[in-house]
């Protein structure tokens, strides 16, 4: 009876820590997208289109119950296992190499019976729980601390490059750099760090851009895709077809939208049916709700990563802030490259946008994300149990 009773108790006490506001800007954006990838599929002839946004609905109750799940159990459990975690999900970035299913050109998909999963999604939730692992573990903050992540960040880079998916492998590099800054590592390699990505930019806009040079490991269309990015009217008809539409479609919203359900560049196809619902939802967004529309998702979008980052800065141990700010990088990587991309900020590489693009794997691992946050939150004020190895 007492054990119960003290069971309960706890329960009670992680209950009143809950930060309920967390959840709540998630079920709002989340129910926002549903009612969006309706409005982007509603029209088309397949009835899988047609059956998105009720899938999304199911993903979403599936993904609040694993928020649940993981904001109740102490974060430290799941930093304890956090390689293990990071090595289960590798076996399927190699499997969807060889069975995969190939969507919109990537061959990033598993096939389960009637259910698609992307691994690269839950692999960037393992390599957070990898780093906030190592980062507990560690003694040095210098090559020996950065070594073994940038060796665990470029395995998955390499294997969804392969797919080739070229967002979801972009996310991996500044996602390893925050755990690396977050975790202490010593300023002169931080800044080595910035300086290299600086090279890659200024290679990108000069030697690609202006010169055209090409990217090693790189696919034709991706280049392609690069290149219309700096200047659309070389192929207007192909692969600068979809940011011109997306271009249009953003502009012709206005202020205020031309009203739900009325948006014709994607009711009529001009912006592609495959990638309206996911890549590019926040150019329906744009379309049917305007500049208030879109500014009130970034909006919302930026008040979670407030909330993840208001949670690190609370935490009182290292992996737990690792963990709060992994999840935010990830988001944060997805919300910048996604809307970027649709009002031509960054170019196109297919990455779906939080809580709104159509996606039930990347719904799923962004909500057990912020589930991890939530737990850090929770059990901020306990003592620390030890969860390491004897």
């Amino acid at each position: 009876m007492g054990m119960e009773e003290n069971d309960r108790l706890g329960f009670l006490t992680k209950l009143a820590r809950f930060d309920w506001s967390l959840l709540a800007v998630a079920l709002a954006l989340s129910a926002f997208g549903i009612v969006v990838v309706y409005s982007a599929t509603y029209s088309s002839e397949s009835q899988d289109f047609r059956n998105a946004a009720f899938s999304q609905t199911v993903w979403l109750l599936i993904g609040i119950a694993v928020f649940l799940l993981l904001s109740f159990i102490d974060y430290r459990l799941w930093v304890k296992w956090g390689w293990l975690f990071f090595l289960a999900s590798l076996p399927a970035l190699f499997l969807v190499l060889v069975v995969g299913q190939t969507v919109n050109g990537a061959k990033s998909w598993l096939r389960v019976g009637p259910i698609s999963i992307e691994p690269a999604d839950l692999t960037k939730v393992g390599f957070v729980l990898f780093g906030a692992w190592w980062l507990d573990r560690a003694k040095s903050r210098g090559i020996v601390f950065a070594a073994p992540l940038l060796l665990a960040m470029a395995i998955p880079t390499i294997l969804v490059l392969k797919q080739p998916a070229l967002g979801s492998a972009g996310v991996f590099l500044p996602l390893c750099f925050a755990i690396l800054f977050v975790g202490g590592l010593k300023m002169r390699y931080v800044f080595l760090g910035v300086l290299g990505l600086v090279g890659v930019l200024a290679y990108a806009y000069l030697g690609v851009g202006k010169l055209g040079w090409d990217i090693p490991g790189l696919k034709p269309y991706q280049m392609n895709r690069i290149r219309t990015f700096f200047d659309p009217t070389l192929d207007p008809l192909g692969a600068g077809w979809t940011i011109n539409q997306s271009l249009i479609a953003i502009g012709s919203g206005g202020m205020t939208g031309k009203g739900y359900l009325q948006g014709t560049q994607n009711m009529l196809g001009f912006l592609p049916k495959n990638i309206a619902y996911n890549d590019f939802i926040f150019s329906v967004v744009g379309e049917e709700w305007g500049f208030f529309g879109g500014a009130a998702v970034i909006v919302g979008e930026c008040l979670l990563l407030l909330l993840c980052l208001r949670i690190a800065f609370g935490a009182r141990e290292p992996a737990g802030r690792a963990v709060a700010v992994g999840i935010a990088t990830i988001l944060f990587t997805h919300i910048f490259v996604n809307v970027g991309m649709t009002i031509k900020v960054v170019p196109i590489t297919g990455i779906p946008l939080p809580f709104i693009s159509y996606g039930g794997t990347f719904l799923i691992s962004c909500l057990a994300g912020l589930g991890l946050v939530e737990s850090v939150w929770i059990h901020r004020k306990t003592k620390e149990t030890d969860f390491r190895e004897p």
